[in-house]
């Protein structure tokens, strides 16, 4: 399956600015596919070391952190634990897989790279690390969006369509449209887990894909918990526990009296933030906008939305629970919609939030791209009409808003009108 951030990796070969680069994003999302397929076409092998289920070079790297005797750098160790040459160096690709499991082994690659920059290095990683961007380039993985989902079946001229469609605001042909709708429906419920993806291209079916979800969505959980304290693990286990039900609600703001009574921000707020910089869940805070400064959040935004990693996922944890399906049907759709439009925009490197007037009007989500700030209001249907965009352009300046539905694409009284499949192009 090409994903897409293989053009990251290209462009960083071809710069060769000698750093390594350092993957993060959750467990299943990808990363080591990714690695192993971009060294597979562009490399002449690779050497592949998880520090997750290697004892025996995490424990290579501890006895060489405390032996006085041991002069051997990082990439010397690897290469003499493995037997391999030196003179292979510059077209062999290692791959670092969950390195923070070994600290001394991160230790030992920091004094590496202060001191050399030969060979070709990729670091994956599930958890957030502090690195020093100025010996290492980064990014972060995030679930397969439509468009990959379409290159996966094979597919790919519809992303090109829709990409198309997308710069001139023309129409796509009404039976394509129709088409793309379909498999969009078909995405909403594998979503982009790319375990969950393959079976449901493999097998033609969506009979396992719930399982699956289930399988990733209890590993990411359980790594969670296991980088926390016992009493912290608890309560990120108890915001996981309480999104699915916040998120079924007309308010969709998070309230942590459904935790438990007296739970507060206070007592929840560090793990809700190792949540959100993990990518485990989506945060999008309630914000303001000022014409000159653009939107702004306090740093102690106290409202704001948590949303599941992964579409597929929420749409599996919905349907496994039976009080869940009693919301209404047009509920569950739209918080459907919500979290496949926020996982769109963090992967496309959007800050999104809502904005609300006084209970009058409310924005499901804010960006801020090189036109200035777009409002985005997500539609169950075709009937797109909305007092709430109107309130928010006559108290602020805006160039357009954009109004995501199940409606071909169009522009006009500066409102653009994206069919759900297009946000892979913001």
């Amino acid at each position: 399956m090409k994903r897409n951030a293989i053009n990251k990796l290209i462009s960083w070969k071809e710069q060769n600015l000698g750093k390594p680069m350092w993957i993060t994003g959750i467990k299943g999302v990808g990363k080591t596919f990714l690695a192993l397929d971009f060294a597979k076409s562009f490399y002449e092998g690779n050497l592949y070391v998880n520090f997750e289920t290697n004892a025996a070079v995490c424990n290579l790297f501890q006895k060489a952190a405390y032996s006085a005797k041991n002069e051997l750098s990082f990439i010397e160790l690897i290469y003499q634990y493995y037997e391999i040459p030196m003179e292979l160096s510059g077209n062999l690709l290692i791959i670092l897989d969950e390195i923070t499991f070994c600290k001394e082994a991160v230790e030992a690659l920091n004094h590496y790279l202060r001191e050399e920059h030969a060979v070709p290095i990729i670091v994956l990683s599930s958890e957030l690390y502090d690195i020093d961007l100025e010996y290492f380039d980064c990014f972060t993985l995030y679930p397969m969006e439509f468009d990959e989902f379409l290159v996966a079946q094979g597919d790919e001229w519809y992303a090109e369509v829709i990409k198309g469609h997308y710069q001139t605001n023309r129409k796509i042909p009404e039976i394509v449209h129709k088409e793309l709708l379909t498999i969009f429906e078909d995405y909403l419920l594998v979503g982009g887990m790319p375990a969950a993806v393959n079976d449901f291209i493999t097998m033609e079916s969506a009979n396992n894909v719930a399982e699956i979800h289930q399988r990733v969505y209890l590993s990411q959980l359980a790594f969670a918990k296991e980088k926390q304290s016992e009493s912290d693990a608890l309560k990120l286990q108890q915001v996981c526990s309480v999104m699915v039900e916040q998120l079924l609600k007309e308010n969709k703001k998070f309230q942590y009296r459904l935790i438990r009574k007296g739970a507060t921000y206070a007592l929840y707020k560090d793990v809700i933030q190792y949540l959100a910089s993990n990518s485990l869940v989506y945060k999008c805070a309630k914000g303001t906008y000022d014409k000159t400064e653009g939107i702004t959040i306090s740093p102690e935004a106290l409202q704001f939305k948590l949303y599941v990693s992964d579409v597929g996922i929420l749409n599996t944890l919905i349907r496994k629970n039976a009080l869940y399906l009693d919301a209404k049907k047009e509920m569950i759709e739209k918080t459907i919609l919500d979290n496949y439009i926020m996982q769109s925009l963090i992967a496309r490197g959007y800050l999104p939030n809502f904005w609300e007037s006084n209970s009058q009007a409310k924005i499901d989500f804010l960006i801020q791209n090189s036109d200035g700030v777009i409002p985005l209001e997500i539609k169950t249907n075709e009937n797109t009409r909305s007092k709430s965009v109107s309130i928010f352009r006559a108290a602020h300046e805006i160039p357009y808003s954009i109004k995501i539905s199940n409606r071909n694409y169009e522009y006009s009284n500066q409102v653009k009108h994206l069919p759900y499949y297009a946000m892979f192009c913001l």
